[in-house]
């Protein structure tokens, strides 16, 4: 429902979705989402997109790229994790990945990579921020937890590298809990 899609974004200072989006979703109904998310950013909303390639949602590794890179295109933040774009795109570095997103003109390049430092590039900078050591049970919701920190701390202001220190604290107690919801005052003291 288009009309209803664009009223429950209508006004939202952020606006987030992911390829696994993209790839449960009939063409139509994908572009009416790209089509939507196009219009809010037009009106100020800030679009965040995390690849999130899963290889048995697409048919082919072809519409997946082409899916991807629309949306892309309507996206101001990209949150990608690099064993992901390697696996879709062939980046041989988290750098590739990021210079790649760059030229598609993605402003806010956060590329995740497990235990490794994320490779943070915005505001004309480029930093790794190192992922927090510790014993991970479980690794369900890692990126999401990341993702989610991160645009939480993007959105109180701070500086896209706090805010990758913030959201590598939330995914390291995310990962220290079976399954992918950890208690919330774990979540809230970790984020801090």
């Amino acid at each position: 429902d288009p009309a209803a899609l664009r009223a429950s974004l209508e006004g939202r200072k952020l606006a987030y979705f992911s390829g696994i989006t993209l790839a449960i979703l009939e063409p139509a109904a994908r572009r009416t989402l790209l089509d939507s998310l196009k219009a809010v950013r037009a009106a100020g909303t800030l679009v965040a997109f995390d690849p999130n390639y899963r290889p048995r949602l697409w048919h082919s590794p072809d519409a997946a790229r082409a899916a991807i890179a629309e949306a892309l295109a309507v996206s101001d933040i990209a949150l990608p994790t690099f064993a992901d774009e390697n696996d879709l795109f062939g980046d041989a570095t988290p750098d590739a990945t990021a210079e790649r997103l760059a030229e598609a003109g993605i402003a806010e390049i956060v590329v995740k990579d497990g235990e490794a430092p994320a490779l943070i590039v915005a505001d004309g900078a480029r930093s790794l921020v190192p992922a927090m050591k510790v014993e991970a049970v479980d690794t369900t919701g890692a990126g999401d937890s990341f993702n989610g920190a991160y645009l939480a701390a993007r959105l109180l202001g701070d500086a896209p590298v706090d805010a990758a220190r913030r959201a590598h604290a939330v995914a390291a107690a995310v990962v220290q809990v079976r399954g992918a919801l950890a208690p919330f005052e774990t979540l809230k003291k970790a984020f801090g």
